[in-house]
């Protein structure tokens, strides 16, 4: 049976006897190497609230969602640890800090071995996604299975993917990955969909988008922490 041992799933586990439609996994990185290009307008400290900050937000919307069984946090971060405790998920630990392709490899094999038929695999750094973007994007795939994704606002990274079965397709986060998991896709003839959802779409990653997100009209544990440290000053 699948165990929670302090919190952390490994590979060790036995497998799951029982079925479970999606996972939703969050990879996250280490707090204190996170946001690094924020740097310009937030401090070390400001860009660690922050990024948990964006970690609670997404958690919160996967879990009001209704759609995902489990919801794991691929870390090596006792913070990100914590605050997936907080929010009543599960913790992958990748043991070392070695990319997002390396986290989203190693969790999607697990849950392979474990039995899952799907994973819905995001960051994050996507704090304006909303319950009713997971549970269309869920709705979308179920009907189309395969691989489903959808692309970052500038149509260039990846900001989701659903995979059925987890491990079907090889990652390749980075720069244009959007259309490489795409052309990987198609080239292993899988059934490939593209999908558009605003809040899924914002990631946060340089002081353009913090102007985006600051004036989003959704109440979020990141935007009001923003708007606690007066971000809109440093824009002046």
């Amino acid at each position: 049976m699948l165990r929670k041992r302090l919190g952390t799933l490994t590979l060790s586990e036995t497998l799951i006897p029982y079925y479970y439609f999606v996972w939703a996994v969050i990879p996250f990185k280490q707090v204190q190497k996170a946001k690094q290009r924020l740097s310009s307008i937030l401090s070390i400290e400001e860009r660690r609230i922050l990024s948990l900050k964006m970690l609670e937000d997404v958690l919160a919307a996967a879990k009001t969602s209704g759609v995902f069984d489990r919801i794991v946090v691929a870390t090596n971060c006792k913070e990100g640890f914590l605050v997936a405790d907080k929010m009543g998920a599960l913790h992958f630990e990748t043991f070392v800090d070695s990319g997002l392709n390396s986290a989203a490899k190693k969790a999607a094999n697990w849950l392979s071995l474990q039995g899952i038929k799907t994973m819905c695999l995001f960051p994050a750094d996507i704090p304006l996604v909303s319950e009713s973007e997971f549970q269309q994007i869920a709705i979308d795939h179920a009907s189309h299975q395969g691989l489903t994704i959808v692309p970052s606002h500038d149509f260039k990274g990846t900001n989701c993917m659903l995979l059925s079965p987890p491990n079907i397709l090889p990652f390749c986060f980075g720069i244009d990955s959007y259309a490489e998991h795409i052309r990987r896709g198609i080239k292993l003839n899988l059934s490939c969909q593209s999908k558009h959802f605003h809040g899924i779409a914002l990631d946060i990653d340089n002081p353009n988008d913090l102007k985006t997100l600051i004036v989003a009209t959704q109440k979020t544990q990141s935007i009001s922490y923003l708007k606690k440290i007066k971000i809109g000053l440093r824009f002046n």
